[in-house]
């Protein structure tokens, strides 16, 4: 009987210990990532599971520094390597502007790659609406 009471008493305790530590760290966002130096990732695989290109996902990871996009690289994909390659180079328009101004920058879509740019540029605004969001407060 006193084992059974002691193991409950264990149990209890760890359960309480786990509630402050949960209370007391903030939420991870899997989406936005602060890499130091003041450089924010954002990837977009959480934020745009619905978005396909021609085969699939097309996700990005969106750097930004200094309120400035410094470079965007496309994640594992599934798209045929020739065609992804030449709607990727709808990704240097946002290079260089502010997240706001990248999210209002309007950019059509690669002929000849239409699925994939159309998916890269979704991606891009998510991701950028994403980078504009003010941390939530408890």
């Amino acid at each position: 009987m006193k084992t059974k009471l002691t193991n409950i008493a264990f149990a209890a305790a760890l359960l309480l210990v786990g509630a402050i530590l949960t209370a007391q760290s903030p939420v991870k966002d899997p989406a936005k990532r602060i890499l130091g130096g003041g450089l924010v990732s954002i990837l977009t695989e959480t934020l745009c599971e619905d978005v396909e290109g021609y085969i699939g996902p097309t996700p990005l990871d969106i750097r930004i520094k200094n309120d400035t996009i410094t470079d965007i690289i496309a994640l594992d994909n599934e798209e045929t390597p020739a065609y992804f390659a030449k709607a990727a180079k709808v990704l240097e328009k946002w290079i260089g502007l502010t997240p706001k101004e990248g999210l209002d920058l309007e950019v059509d879509a690669i002929t000849g790659a239409t699925f994939s740019s159309d998916a890269l540029i979704a991606n891009v605004k998510a991701g950028l609406k994403k980078a504009l969001e003010k941390p939530k407060e408890d």
